[in-house]
């Protein structure tokens, strides 16, 4: 075998190993719907049941309308929650369950699949607006895989933030980091921003990266009209993490 023929048979050796090791990522990379379903089963949403006064017409008496006042009861959507394990640990935000708290309302989660129990508060950390709450039933609920190292998460990765935005049930919506460690004025700690579209109703859900890992828990918004503007925010998962361990031990 000449130079030039062992140089050729080289070359398409390169070759055939590259489109291998190609081949291989694309089939060993989950699809985006993949990702999304898997992903779905760890996010909840997360209601309160509140009473409320109301008037209520009684019998006509004479032609004259009767009135009395009566208690109702009802279910309102507060925000999101992420399973965190799979004896029923959620965590989700504060000021999603601060209501709650301190007017001493029942708190429901609903699951992926329609079901609903109820969940007690574990503890909070109100100056980092993190909270974990438990089911009261072992429903062997499923955690998010957590990205190991957040420090290699860079600016322009692609990311999904899941929630319950308005209260109209599990939504996804996608976007890019764009930008680590964004600080404000009197608000403790730094965040993730992110062009995902973030709504009232999302706060305490998800914020995943492109393999499904959990990067975030999101938290606020910028706006001037009250919705999504792209200025979105989430608590980086190392310190969810570390007031997490805190409150459950």
């Amino acid at each position: 075998m000449n130079k030039k023929t062992t140089i050729s048979v080289s070359i398409w050796l390169v070759l055939g190993l590259l489109s291998g090791l190609i081949f291989l990522n694309l089939t060993t990379t989950k699809s985006l719907p993949d990702i999304l379903e898997n992903a779905s089963p760890s996010v909840v949403n997360i209601w309160s049941m509140k009473k409320w006064k109301a008037w209520q017409e009684r019998s006509n008496l004479l032609g004259f309308k009767r009135y009395q006042q009566v208690i109702k009861t009802g279910f309102f959507p507060n925000g999101s929650g992420v399973v965190f394990d799979t004896d029923g640990k959620i965590v989700t935000n504060y000021h999603v369950i601060k209501e709650a708290f301190k007017n001493n309302q029942k708190l429901i989660i609903e699951l992926n699949s329609g079901e609903i129990n109820e969940a007690v508060i574990l503890g909070f950390n109100e100056s980092a607006d993190i909270a974990v709450i438990q089911t009261i039933s072992n429903l062997n609920l499923k955690p998010l895989k957590i990205k190991k190292n957040i420090d290699d998460l860079r600016v322009g990765e692609q990311v999904i933030a899941i929630g319950n935005p308005q209260g109209l049930g599990k939504s996804f919506s996608m976007g890019i980091v764009s930008a680590i460690n964004r600080q404000f004025k009197n608000v403790n700690g730094s965040f993730i921003q992110t062009d995902a579209s973030i709504n009232p109703g999302n706060s305490g859900g998800a914020l995943i990266d492109r393999e499904g890992n959990l990067i975030g828990i999101t938290n606020l918004i910028e706006t001037t009209s009250g919705g999504s503007q792209g200025l979105n925010f989430a608590i980086p998962i190392d310190e969810v993490l570390k007031i997490y361990n805190e409150i459950i031990n």
